[in-house]
């Protein structure tokens, strides 16, 4: 138990500090599953927390300049995107209790190997992180349908497709990087929050110690990841990025079989 734990906050914690991830880390999934021995259901439930504590940390971070944003923008990240997030989030945990366990399966196999190829192929220039004229269509396309995917995706598989959305709406979409990924990050908390309420009290009630001990696993793992994480970023440098992004990427695609490999299994 105890090297299992350690294996999962030191690849998890390496690797995200090596592509600047800080919340969506959708490898912990994986580990769970193949180093703790976690089935797919319980490994995204203990992931829950592990997102939910992320993208309240980036919240808690950025509390100074979240206050200074104009009150329109303010009413839409706290009011809109909980009410989107709060029915996309059910729905989606409807879907997870609902279905086999071999379509959670397939359904992470696909997206390791989405997210794979998007970091072996898609890279951000430094004049793409800061884009000042959006497309007006696509902006208002991702503000109103963004929540709802992420919503819905979080409770169904534990991920908030943020590596899918990113690229879309900052390459696609001419859309400022900062303000796509706070968004994101508050869809996310309020999303994965929603979805530890549904898949442990309206759609299945669990045994409350269930309940508990993937809390404290959770939030366990969550601050390990994140040390490491930390620690991580004072050895790995800028322009290691984008190779250790393709490096990773090519693994993912290859863990790719391993996870189809547990269908049936």
């Amino acid at each position: 138990m105890i090297e299992n734990f350690v294996a999962i906050i030191l690849v998890v914690g390496l690797v995200t500090s090596g592509i600047k991830i800080k919340f969506d880390r959708f490898f912990t999934i994986l580990m769970l599953i193949f180093v703790a021995g976690e089935g797919i259901g319980e490994a995204i439930n203990i992931f829950l927390w592990v997102i939910m504590l992320g993208a309240l940390m980036v919240i808690l971070d950025n509390k100074d300049k979240i206050a200074q944003l104009p009150k329109e923008i303010k009413i839409k990240l706290f009011t809109v995107i909980p009410v989107f997030t709060f029915i996309a989030s059910y729905i989606g945990s409807w879907v997870f209790h609902h279905v086999s366990k071999n379509i959670l399966i397939i359904s992470l196999g696909i997206l390791a190997i989405l997210f794979g190829v998007r970091l072996v192929f898609i890279h951000f220039k430094p004049h793409e992180l800061n884009h000042k004229d959006e497309h007006p269509g696509i902006a208002k396309f991702c503000s109103l349908f963004g929540p709802w995917l992420s919503g819905f995706s979080i409770g169904f598989i534990g991920t908030s497709l943020k590596p899918l959305k990113m690229p879309f709406a900052i390459k696609i979409g001419k859309m400022n990087a900062a303000k796509v990924y706070l968004g994101n990050v508050i869809t996310t908390f309020f999303a994965s929050s929603f979805s530890i309420i549904w898949h442990h009290t309206l759609l299945t009630p669990n045994n409350p110690h269930v309940f508990y001990e993937e809390m404290v696993y959770g939030m366990a793992i969550w601050t390990g990841i994140h040390y490491v994480a930390e620690l991580g970023n004072l050895v790995f440098q800028k322009k290691w990025e984008k190779t250790f992004q393709i490096i990773i990427g090519i693994a993912l695609i290859i863990v790719s079989i391993k996870i189809f490999g547990l269908i049936h299994a």
